[in-house]
């Protein structure tokens, strides 16, 4: 069982002082008061880790949640600017976008601790040993937030100080940054303890890590040129490798998938790393559930014509809603076909869809509009006669992901209320487009993963609440030793990997796949299903582009990638949920433009303004 102390990230300075206070007594008894001299820090290890404590907001880089996620089409915000969304995929990025390059005091604070706790004569050889290797671990991940944006890095493995050479060099390629990130995990690995304390590195934590970061490192080498993955490569034995490490410590993938991301099973023994806020210093509008939820009263509803109406007494939901899940993402959550049940499609390729629904079928306008600048993709109604429903077709047998991501219409009560998301539901995107609600989702759907449901009264400006972010967990192993095992074109065992999410978390019946191509399309899509808002999919998308082949569409390493230059879709269904129309057009304003420069996609620049002070970093990044 894990341990339940966890790394609350009150605030590095108050946790540091709260902490030394407690051992520190006598000395502050005749020091002043307002600050803990570094002689007391490192006397002992309760001391340094009050300071390695305060080091660990590098892991917020990892935080789940909405992130990057806003740079594919699985989410689709109201104006494409959450996260600075449309810079990204409309290509409004420069050379002097600064993305991130200046890591350099996170690392000296693990530098210090590296220096500080090796120097002490108060710390036991075993326990520097481990905080060393807690060290190495956390200036490892500052630099591989710096590597899957940037490429390159600016080395630094001791305290610099005024004597040193500054005008240092930055890597030459991502190989080179990707050979220190390993190493540095590699040894944190080596020397960090067993012991699970929530919100604290431990050696799993840096083995699950490491799965990532190899398969990362293979994907760039050779950058820009395009890249070969040979079945043999190193770096696919270490993925492998340290999986094994992760499984044998006792992780076990959550059958209440959903409830591993909200208040039910914050600390299930699936999670290997993640960050921990509590309610006494965090508030609604701190977490990304504040732009989740929309902002609706009875008002707006009875104005357009709406239902039902709210039977809350106070505006239960006064958020910011600002993005949704998109229909180029949810068509991936498969659904079990009734006349085959070890067969699992799309929701329209099922048998019950084809005999129920007539694509041919002419909608009236009455029963679905169409906003100005829509093109229609798909369409269908109920055959006359049939008892089925649109609504039914699309939820029952579905991958159970489904509804513990995704709130869509009727799908789940909510602080007690029921949205529905027809044409005339009372949270539907026609309650934006046509003004009565501006912060709602454009796609008639919303998050059910990372909401919590026990917020009281309602998801707020300045509610406090607890709330907890997922960095890595065992089924992202899994995912990640599948994808290695594709790449030594070990099919077997890549699916029997795959298979572990798809049939836990999914309830879905196993695959079965006979051919490297069609296991590549399972496999992306179960990652990205089980890893939607877990800050993963842009760059496991960049990383198949740079494999290319299989794992990107059978194109060329280095090419564009389809799934970053897809336009949003959305689904409308009749208030009687007997018709459905699928459209794409111009109401998404910039979410509707997606371009994808392969000649400097793949990796942002290093802002200019560093490469000007400092010509001992090198050359701008390929394409900036």
């Amino acid at each position: 069982m894990k341990n339940n102390k966890k790394i609350t990230y009150i605030s590095a300075a108050l946790f540091m002082l709260t902490l030394s206070l407690n051992s520190c007594k006598d000395v502050l008894d005749t020091q002043p008061f307002d600050k803990v001299g570094e002689e007391v820090i490192w006397t002992n290890r309760a001391n340094a880790e009050t300071f390695i404590f305060g080091t660990y907001g590098i892991m917020n880089n990892f935080n789940g949640g909405p992130a990057t996620d806003a740079w594919t089409m699985n989410l689709i915000s109201m104006d494409g600017t959450y996260n600075g969304a449309a810079n990204v995929f409309t290509e409004r990025l420069d050379r002097t976008s600064d993305m991130g390059f200046n890591n350099w005091a996170n690392v000296r604070r693990c530098n210090l601790i590296i220096q500080n706790v090796g120097a002490s004569a108060g710390i036991s050889e075993a326990d520097k040993k481990e905080l060393i290797a807690e060290a190495k671990f956390l200036r490892a991940m500052s630099y591989y937030h710096v590597a899957r944006r940037i490429g390159r890095i600016v080395w630094i493995d001791k305290v610099l100080t005024p004597n040193d050479e500054l005008m240092l060099p930055a890597t030459k390629n991502p190989t080179e940054s990707y050979g220190y990130i390993i190493k540095d995990l590699e040894d944190a690995v080596e020397g960090l303890a067993t012991a699970k304390i929530n919100g604290r590195a431990n050696k799993y934590v840096a083995a699950a890590m490491l799965t990532e970061v190899c398969l990362q490192a293979l994907a760039y080498e050779g950058y820009p040129q395009a890249n070969t993955v040979a079945p043999n490569n190193p770096l696919l034995a270490k993925v492998i490798q340290y999986g094994e490490i992760v499984k044998s410590g006792g992780y076990q993938l959550e059958a209440e998938y959903g409830a591993m991301f909200n208040e039910v099973k914050p600390n299930s023994n699936e999670i290997i790393f993640g960050v921990y806020r509590k309610a006494i210093n965090t508030t609604c509008d701190g977490t990304p559930m504040q732009v989740m939820i929309p902002n609706l009263n009875n008002d707006n509803i009875k104005l357009a014509g709406a239902t039902p109406l709210l039977k809350s007494s106070i505006r239960i939901f006064e958020a910011w809603g600002d993005h949704g899940p998109s229909m180029n993402l949810t068509d991936d959550y498969l659904v079990i076909d009734d006349q085959d049940k070890q067969k699992a499609v799309r929701w329209y390729e099922t048998s019950q869809y084809k005999n129920a629904v007539d694509e041919q079928a002419t909608i009236a306008t009455s029963l679905i509009p169409k906003a100005a600048g829509e093109s229609e993709v798909k369409r269908g109604s109920i055959k006359p006669g049939k008892t089925e429903t649109i609504w039914k077709i699309t939820n029952a047998s579905r991958d159970a992901r489904w509804n513990a991501s995704v709130l869509s219409d009727s799908s789940a009560v909510l602080y007690g209320e029921t949205l529905t998301t027809d044409v005339k539901g009372n949270a539907g995107r026609w309650m934006k487009l046509n003004g009565q609600a501006y912060y709602t989702s454009l796609t008639n759907m919303y998050w059910r993963k990372g909401v919590y449901n026990n917020v009281n009264p309602r998801i707020y400006v300045g509610v406090p609440t607890d709330y907890h972010y997922v960095s890595t967990r065992l089924g992202r192993v899994y995912l990640n030793m599948a994808e290695a095992y594709l790449l030594q074109q070990n099919l077997p065992k890549a699916v029997e990997l795959l298979n572990q999410t798809r049939v836990t978390h999914g309830q879905l019946p196993p695959a079965k796949l006979s051919d490297l191509a069609t296991a590549w399309t399972d496999y992306k899509r179960e990652r990205r299903v089980d890893l939607v808002l877990e800050n993963d999919y842009y760059w496991s998308l960049l990383r198949w582009g740079r494999y290319g082949g299989n794992a990107n569409h059978g194109l060329a390493s280095g090419a564009t990638i389809p799934e970053l230059t897809a336009l949003p879709q959305v689904m409308d269904m009749s208030k009687d949920r007997k018709h459905f129309s699928i459209v794409s057009g111009a109401f998404f304003s910039s979410n509707n433009v997606r371009e994808f420069d392969a000649s400097r996609r793949y990796l942002f620049p290093i802002a200019q303004s560093f490469l000007d002070r400092n010509p001992n970093f090198g050359l701008q990044n390929p394409g900036w």
